[in-house]
This record gives C-alpha cells, sequence and structure tokens, in this order.
C-alpha cells in the first residue's frame, strides 16, 4: 500500500485488487454460479468478513456505509490483511461477498467522488492500480429504464452483483474518456425521469463533393465541403436546436457528415452570446452533425453553455462502391470512445453510423460499459441493418437514438428510407413492439424533391 494514497483510494484499489483476482484466479464462470449462493453460506460469510475487518452488518443484510473521518490506516490494514487471508484459502464465495460488503461501505464516499468526477471534465477510474490489475473502477450511475441486477443471469460481470461501483476490464484496441455531467444539468429528467429527444435529418442535399483516391494499391475517399453552403447549414441548425428547446428537448441529435469546418465555432459563439434566461431555452446537450476532414470524421458533443464535451471520432470506415472497386472512407487510426454517465440515465456514448452497424465493436462498448443509452448519427442509404442492431441493444436495456441523413437517398433506394430515424426504448413487459419504437417517417416532400429543411423529430423515453 502507497503511503501517500488517500484511505478511501485505497479500498477502491482493494476492490479492483480483488476483482482482478477473482477473474484471474477463480475465473469469471462462477460469477453465474454465484447467483444461487444459499443464505447459510452467506450468513457464515458475514460472520467471516465482521470477525476480521471493521465492517459491520445492519439488520436489514447491508453493510453500513463508512465515512472517510472513520478511516485509518489500521482499518485500510484489516481490510488487507482479510483480502490476503481470502487468497491464500481461495475462499471464492468469500471474495464475492467481501467486494460486495466493500461496495456498499463506500456508497457514501461515491457521493463526493462523483462531485469530483464531474468537476475534472474528462475524468480517469477512481482506483490507482488499473495499470497492475486491468480493472478500472466508477461510481455506477442508476438508470430508471434499466431492470434491475440485469445482466447476472446473462452476462459474466462482477458488477451485476454491485449496487455503487461499476466495474470495467480493459478492452484489448479501445482507450474510454469518461465525462460526467453534473448532476442538476438536465433539469426536466430529474423531475420527470423522462428524457426529452430531438433529432433532425437536416437536408435532402448533400453539403460536400467526395474526393477519390489510390495510393499504395489501395482506394480510399475523402470529402470536401462546399464553403458557399457553410453560413447557411450553421444558421439552419442553429434554429433547429432553437427550435428543440422551446419544445423542451433536453437532447438534441443530427446526422452524420453534414457539418462543416467551421459549425462548431459558430454554435459556440451563438451559445456563448446567451443570457441566463435565454441558456434555459437550449438543450443541456447537442450532438452537432458529424464534420469529416483530415482523415477524421468526428461528432462535437456540446452543452448549452457552447462546452465541448467531446469530439467523438469514428474508427470504423464505410466502403463505397463504384465502377472501379471498393473505396474506403479515409479514417486516421483511433480507438478512444467517451462515455458520458449521468444519475438516472446511466451511461451512454455516441457511435457514428458504421461504428453502431459493426456489431463485435459495438457490443464490445455496450457491454463492457453497460451503456444505457447509444446515440447513433447516420449517413446511409438504409435503414435495415439499423433496425437489426436496434434490436441487439434492447436485449441489454440500451436504448437506442438513431438519425439518418435525408441526403443519403440514392434514386432507386427509396423504400429504404420510409424510416429516416428510430428511438428504441426499453418499455414495460405488458407494452407492444410498437410502443417500444418510434419510428421518424420520411415526409412526402422527400421524394418529390421539395425538402423544406423543417423536419424535427420528437421522443421521450424513461422510467419503467
Amino acid at each position: 500500500m502507497a503511503e501517500s494514497v488517500p484511505e478511501r483510494v485505497l479500498i477502491y484499489d482493494l476492490i479492483a485488487d480483488l476483482c482482478s483476482f477473482l477473474i484471474k484466479s477463480v475465473g469469471k464462470d462462477y460469477l453465474i454460479l454465484y447467483k444461487s449462493i444459499s443464505g447459510l453460506e452467506c450468513s457464515r460469510i458475514d460472520r467471516y468478513i465482521q470477525e476480521n475487518t471493521d465492517l459491520s452488518l445492519s439488520d436489514k443484510g447491508m453493510y453500513f456505509p463508512v465515512f472517510e473521518p472513520d478511516l485509518d490506516r489500521e482499518y485500510i490494514n484489516k481490510l488487507y490483511s482479510f483480502k490476503d487471508k481470502l487468497y491464500r484459502e481461495l475462499d471464492r464465495n468469500s471474495i464475492i461477498r467481501f467486494i460486495q460488503a466493500l461496495d456498499e461501505a463506500v456508497a457514501v464516499l461515491l457521493y463526493d467522488e462523483r462531485e469530483i468526477l464531474e468537476e475534472k471534465g474528462v475524468s480517469s477510474e477512481i482506483n490507482t492500480n488499473r495499470k497492475e490489475t486491468g480493472i478500472s473502477v466508477f461510481p455506477k450511475m442508476r438508470c430508471v429504464w434499466s431492470r434491475k441486477n440485469r445482466h447476472s443471469f446473462s452476462y459474466e460481470r462482477i458488477d451485476s452483483y454491485l449496487k455503487y461501483l461499476l466495474v470495467v476490464e480493459d478492452m484489448r484496441d479501445i482507450e474510454a474518456d469518461h465525462v460526467f455531467i453534473k448532476k442538476g444539468s438536465l433539469p426536466l429528467f430529474d423531475k420527470t425521469k423522462k428524457l426529452n429527444v430531438a433529432a433532425s435529418p437536416l437536408s435532402a442535399k448533400s453539403n460536400f463533393d467526395i474526393k477519390y483516391h489510390n495510393t499504395d494499391n489501395y482506394q480510399t475517399f475523402d470529402i470536401k465541403y462546399n464553403e458557399s453552403r457553410m453560413k447557411r447549414d450553421n444558421v439552419l441548425v442553429w434554429n433547429k436546436i432553437k427550435e428543440a428547446g422551446e419544445k423542451g428537448s433536453e437532447l438534441m441529435v443530427f446526422p452524420e457528415m453534414l457539418g462543416n469546418p467551421t459549425m462548431e465555432t459558430f454554435i459556440r459563439e451563438k451559445l456563448g452570446s446567451l443570457d441566463k434566461e435565454q441558456r434555459k431555452q437550449i438543450p443541456p446537450l447537442i450532438v452537432l452533425p458529424s464534420c469529416s476532414m483530415d482523415g477524421l470524421n468526428y461528432a462535437p458533443v456540446l452543452d448549452r453553455y457552447g462546452n465541448v464535451l467531446t469530439r467523438q471520432c469514428k474508427q470504423n470506415p464505410f466502403f463505397l462502391k463504384t465502377k472501379q472497386g471498393n473505396h474506403r472512407e479515409y479514417l486516421k487510426k483511433n480507438n478512444r470512445i467517451t462515455i458520458f454517465h449521468y444519475p438516472g440515465i446511466g451511461r451512454f456514448a455516441v457511435m457514428i453510423c458504421k461504428d453502431f452497424l459493426t456489431n463485435e465493436y459495438m457490443e464490445r462498448i455496450m457491454r463492457g460499459f453497460m451503456l444505457t443509452m447509444i446515440i447513433a448519427p447516420a449517413y446511409s442509404t438504409g435503414s435495415y441493418d439499423f433496425k437489426l442492431s436496434l434490436d441487439l441493444c434492447a436485449h441489454d436495456d440500451c436504448n437506442v437514438i438513431w438519425i439518418n441523413a435525408c441526403a443519403a437517398l440514392i434514386p432507386g433506394k427509396e423504400a429504404n428510407f420510409e424510416n429516416i430515424g428510430y428511438i428504441r426504448k426499453r418499455t414495460g413487459r405488458n407494452q407492444s413492439e410498437e410502443e417500444s419504437t418510434y419510428r421518424m417517417k420520411s415526409c412526402r416532400k422527400l421524394f418529390m424533391g421539395g425538402c423544406d429543411h423543417n423536419c424535427i423529430y420528437y421522443d421521450s423515453f424513461g422510467s419503467v
């Protein structure tokens, strides 16, 4: 134990160490078996924990929370000594129950921890031993539409048995930034437990030209934005943001590709010029249309103050078929994903188009971070594959907001554009499939060449 590490952090390190030992030495298959632990065995372990540590159990069968002023080296040393004892005995039942006890013990500490994380902007895990353990520990944000103890039968996750902590194992080729959005940032959701969402496909005409390249025996493409349209598009996006806010939306989502190199600055300046009352009429979270330039296809995520919470980059390229063969979307290597945390919503991320359709990638992110919402901006020639991915997410209680760009319509593919977006939400067991999926029907003018750029779709989802 490092002498300079605060006692509360040493507990987080202990939890990470226990989780790592459980995975490497006991095996994750055992987590399914633990679901059927007997009351007699659980009582034995609780007595064992209390005999060897200063943790104490309430009459309701939960461990009392510990407060930071009560922590000292003697308290911590007992915990670590008990850990060593369990390792020597390889008492796997007691290891899991000990992790549960520590999870309940740090419940109050995590309130202060969350406030610290909210002030950091981009945060990392609250334990210091990720490099040694391969484990990241975070405060777990409750989600109002997730089933209680979800995945404890379906997935081998230790935090399926925890109430207050999220335990994330390192994932090969994926690095995560964590943004803890300040509590109170979504006041309507906080009050109603319903998240009001707006989405707009923007325009039926692309604002860029495609440039094809052939280098090193590979064919790629990138895009060049039309400078003459930038100002008009920026104003269009700004007006839709204002309209959505006036309708009470707290999340505004735009499609892929229809941004431009000047849009983020334009919108940020507009947001920065608002007074306090005007700002209340703006959605707290805005996912701007992605902008593709210099090998990055990224969607800026802003708050209503104009702060950039992240610029989420696309990681899986699209392939464009031409008479000369497949051309790969030119993307620089990037493996970072931003995970947003908010009480009541849980955890959510932005996955741009092909990232969401690449099921292996999408499922790794969704299940690795226990996502409860995915925002999927797209520029795609159809909706069928997206609908299949939505249904995968439904199994995990993960709501999805997918918005396409009308500008992606190819003549002859009109049937693929019956729906320009979906919101797939977790509903109660007695509700129908129709209630669980909101279909954004394309306007008739899309197929008649008369787009007037007015389309915004509204829906809400929340507590189940």
